[in-house]
């Protein structure tokens, strides 16, 4: 692997593990203008070149035979995410890691040293950030004081081979919304899930955050069909957002009023909008902030510090999930 060039020509990208969420990384990459993506890497060599010839690059089964290039993109599983990261960082090439960053806070720290190290940006790819009805509301609520937000994120059972629990597989994106949204840290934590193969499949969360405002997270990976909502409660309205469709709704309450002299019945007026979004593909929009940051144009909005700030979360509610689950294994055995 040869270090990053320092150029004005377009930038040399290449794609790391390309199954799934990896294969959408080359597809979006191979259509950008100012990218050229120059080789995939994948452990699985006929995957690796059915999608090095579709794009016309090069096919590679391990980082050590990459070409020279600027940056990557890694999707790998994601106990491999510092193995494979932390060299291509020290050589100095941007990167950006799928969520979640890793599986553990010392994987972490070193991923964020080698980029540190390497002189080289390293970004967390949080895709919900970029939903575009995300960041509208973002936009929305930066001045009003957000008191409550509730999530849920809950899929059919899923064939998809899976590393991970619900907790660091789902959830973590909502956590990464909450911390983005509010800007506060979390303080408390309260958690139950029902365990599956991998940990638990499903799980709720009830965060309490610094400034006292309440989070509810819930992440399944076992329900019937797929839900992806997040309603945001602030002093003075009601925030809806459908991540799947884009949609967004603004819940208004007006005022309360009699309808007549006789009964004085009372009427609610309550405004109801839908904000115009203007549909994107989240993660178009993700590789396009990337490869702005690469070319210092803009800072990373998710950097390792705030993917850790949500991992850390993930980690209190994992253990607090595994310490309710040996209760009930007591109690049904006493």
């Amino acid at each position: 692997m040869s270090p990053r060039r320092r150029t004005d020509e377009a930038i040399r990208v290449a794609a790391i593990g390309v199954g799934g969420m990896g294969a959408n990384h080359a597809r979006v990459l191979a259509s950008m203008k100012g990218v050229e993506l120059v080789a995939v890497v994948d452990a699985d060599p006929v995957r690796a070149k059915a999608v090095a010839e579709f794009y016309g690059c090069m096919a590679c089964t391990s980082v050590d035979a990459l070409p020279q290039i600027d940056a990557a993109t890694v999707a790998v599983p994601s106990s491999l995410h510092a193995t494979v990261g932390v060299p291509l960082l020290q050589a100095g090439v941007h990167c950006l890691i799928e969520k979640p960053l890793a599986t553990t806070e010392a994987d972490c720290l070193a991923l964020m040293a080698a980029a540190e190290d390497g002189n080289a940006q390293l970004l967390v790819g949080h895709i919900e950030r970029f939903n575009p009805a995300v960041q509208q509301l973002a936009e929305i609520v930066n001045s009003e004081e957000i008191v409550a937000i509730a999530a849920r994120r809950m899929s059919a059972v899923s064939g998809r081979i899976s590393d991970v629990d619900v907790v660091l597989d789902l959830m973590v994106h909502d956590l990464d919304i909450v911390l983005g949204l509010t800007g506060k840290s979390v303080s408390d934590i309260v958690a139950r899930g029902i365990n599956g193969p991998h940990g638990s499949d499903h799980a709720i969360a009830l965060l309490t955050l610094e400034n006292g405002a309440q989070g509810t997270l819930t992440a399944s990976r076992i329900t019937q069909n797929q839900i992806r909502h997040l309603e945001v409660t602030t002093t003075d309205h009601f925030y809806v957002i459908n991540y799947p469709s884009q949609e967004l709704f603004i819940y208004r309450q007006g005022r309360i009023e009699a309808s007549g002299d006789v009964d004085q019945k009372y009427r609610l007026d309550v405004n109801t909008e839908k904000v115009f979004v203007r549909r994107i593909e989240p993660l178009a929009e993700e590789l396009n902030h990337f490869v702005d940051v690469c070319h210092g144009d803009a800072e990373p909005k998710i950097t390792g510090t705030a993917a850790l700030e949500a991992l850390r979360s993930v980690w209190t509610i994992q253990h607090l999930l595994e310490e309710s689950t040996q209760a009930q294994n007591e109690q049904r055995a006493a």
